[in-house]
């Protein structure tokens, strides 16, 4: 997929298991709450691991890096329904795993209770895990692109709605999902992790074929 925004050849491929750093830098700033504290100074070895391998969600196989002359500006990591109900539990092994080799069980618990708090994703939902582009290239319609792609993604798998989750202090990608059609449909209850809490808002858009 090939396309010009504000004059810059713009390049959507997908991942493969080369580019995991960039993937890490990314996905920091897709969620720059959360998995900093949740994974802590193991963030980037944590994310790196997860996404060279296969059949977890944080893998390479569901993600699509956008490029501008050969340099990666933005990522996107999304997948239909059936791949989130099939490869959350050997997505959560990871974090167990990951959680006792660093002595940090107190946040197994914690993973355990957020999984209670998020509305289910239907089979034909295309859910976005995470959408993100590098600070100096915002504001010039990536993000807008990505989620396009998205939206074709998700109706070649025969999805018919696109689903979300966001922290709800980052009104700037909440601002933007509305921009682009997404309506708030509930919001979590406040997550207490050490001092800092967190609460998601998921946010759902009906295709059209």
């Amino acid at each position: 997929m090939n396309d010009r925004t504000n004059d810059q050849q713009l390049t959507i491929k997908r991942g493969n298991s080369g580019n995991s750093r960039a993937f890490s830098q990314l996905i920091i700033i897709s969620a720059p709450l959360f998995f900093p504290v949740l994974l802590g100074p193991h963030l980037d070895n944590f994310m790196e691991n997860a996404y060279q391998k296969s059949g977890n969600l944080f893998s390479h196989q569901h993600t699509w890096f956008i490029e501008t002359q050969g340099k990666i500006i933005g990522m996107l990591l999304g997948y239909a329904g059936d791949v989130k109900r099939n490869e959350g539990l050997p997505t959560g092994l990871l974090f167990f795993k990951h959680f006792i080799k660093h002595g940090l069980l107190q946040k197994i618990v914690f993973l355990l209770r957020t999984q209670k708090f998020f509305p289910k994703v239907e089979s034909d939902d295309f859910y976005i895990s995470n959408l993100a582009v590098f600070p100096e290239y915002q504001n010039h319609g990536i993000g807008t692109y990505l989620l396009k792609m998205a939206e074709t993604e998700a109706l070649n798998n025969r999805c018919t709605n696109m689903v979300l989750d966001v922290e709800a202090e980052n009104q700037k990608a909440i601002k933007l999902y509305q921009k682009k059609g997404y309506s708030l449909e509930s919001t979590s209850p406040s997550l207490q992790l050490g001092e800092s809490q967190f609460q998601f808002i998921r946010m759902k858009k009906q295709l059209l074929r």
